[in-house]
């Protein structure tokens, strides 16, 4: 027990040499340290202002989860014949991000004008186009792409024969698009950032780009866009069925007319005819009349029962955080890159002086 006792001591004492020994060492190469430092510190600045500034728009939806018809409406509906259930579920919320990412959602925004400030003018565009031609790239993204683009144009001094992708006039197709309009798709795909909350159907949207005026204006055409998107599919089975009772009515409209008119011919023709034929007959004509009355009296209800449930199925949204156009840039952050890099590199630096100058040593001993 005692000699545990002794022993104890001298572990914690080898412990703490081994710290002081390495807090020795960074000490020693500190000024090699804060040269890594500055290097990263320099890298950091030169990234920072080298990314081109975006800006944030957003938007915060709040779409009904649950419609309720009024009842006015639903005391109208009863007197046609009409059962309006109370409650019309609205599509569900959690569609949203696909309908956003879709690929023929986003081909719609591509003809949306746009104007932006370049170099002193204001330049008014398509969508589509400002984001092939008047986006900005970091200076390395030139030099990294350079071996690509002189591959390519080896490839086509190869082969001369090698036909060109065209312009595509007139509307764009969704499911066959240009390699540029594809990469546009891609992009907003990725960067319209959709988040909803299951709970209360709350939705956000947010995207970013290098102007504030173009953000702001895609934000608003993706929130109107969505609005008619949506009310469209929720009401798109009501639609169909007015549009096929509206055929049905007026085909019910003409049998009633055209059973009308022969009663009234017939009535006038045989006015002081007393024969039990001519009154069977003028029965029988009366009864069709009423009766094609009948079928048209109910099929103009039902009409009207189904223009009320599409107009009352239509889902209402309420914008509670309405697009702004932003003021102050969101990225990129320069003190961030900064501090990374700076930290990064002093990192590096700490680790060769506590390990790699050692085993480099070692290393080249060996050799």
């Amino acid at each position: 027990m005692e000699n545990n006792n002794y022993i104890q001591p001298q572990y914690e004492e080898e412990s703490e040499i081994d710290i002081m020994e390495l807090i020795s060492k960074l000490w020693k190469k500190r000024a090699m340290i804060i040269k890594w430092c500055v290097v990263g510190a320099v890298i950091g600045l030169v990234a920072g202002f080298s990314i081109p500034k975006t800006y944030k728009a957003g938007v915060t939806l709040a779409p009904e989860t649950q419609q309720r018809v009024g009842s006015g409406v639903s005391s109208i509906a009863s007197m046609m014949g009409v059962n309006l259930n109370n409650s019309v579920d609205a599509i569900s919320v959690e569609m949203f991000p696909d309908v956003v990412h879709s690929t023929p959602f986003i081909v719609e925004l591509f003809d949306l004008p746009v104007t932006f400030e370049r170099k002193d003018s204001v330049i008014t565009t398509s969508l589509v186009e400002y984001m092939k031609e008047y986006q900005r790239a970091p200076w390395w993204s030139a030099v990294i792409k350079a071996p690509f683009k002189l591959l390519g144009w080896c490839i086509d001094l190869v082969t001369p024969d090698k036909e060109e992708e065209e312009t595509v006039a007139g509307p764009l197709d969704p499911t066959n698009l240009p390699k540029k309009e594809r990469g546009v798709v891609k992009f907003f795909a990725e960067n319209i950032m959709v988040n909803v909350d299951k709970k209360s159907g709350k939705t956000t949207m947010e995207l970013e780009l290098q102007d504030p005026l173009v953000v702001a204006a895609v934000m608003n055409a993706v929130t109107e866009n969505l609005k008619t998107y949506m009310s469209d599919y929720r009401t798109s089975k009501m639609r169909q069925d007015v549009a096929n009772l509206e055929v049905i009515y007026e085909q019910r409209k003409a049998d009633y007319y055209r059973a009308q008119q022969a009663y009234a011919q017939y009535a006038d023709a045989n006015k002081n005819v007393i024969r039990q034929s001519a009154q069977a007959e003028r029965e029988r004509l009366q009864q069709e009349m009423n009766l094609a009355y009948q079928v048209y009296s109910q099929v103009a209800t039902n009409l009207e029962g189904a223009r009320i449930q599409a107009e009352q199925a239509k889902p209402v949204f309420a914008i509670i955080d309405p697009v702004t156009v932003p003021i102050r840039k969101a990225a990129p952050s320069k003190a961030k890159i900064l501090v990374i890099w700076t930290f990064l590199f002093g990192c590096i630096a700490a680790a060769w002086v506590l390990f790699g100058d050692e085993y480099w040593s070692k290393l080249k001993d060996n050799l």
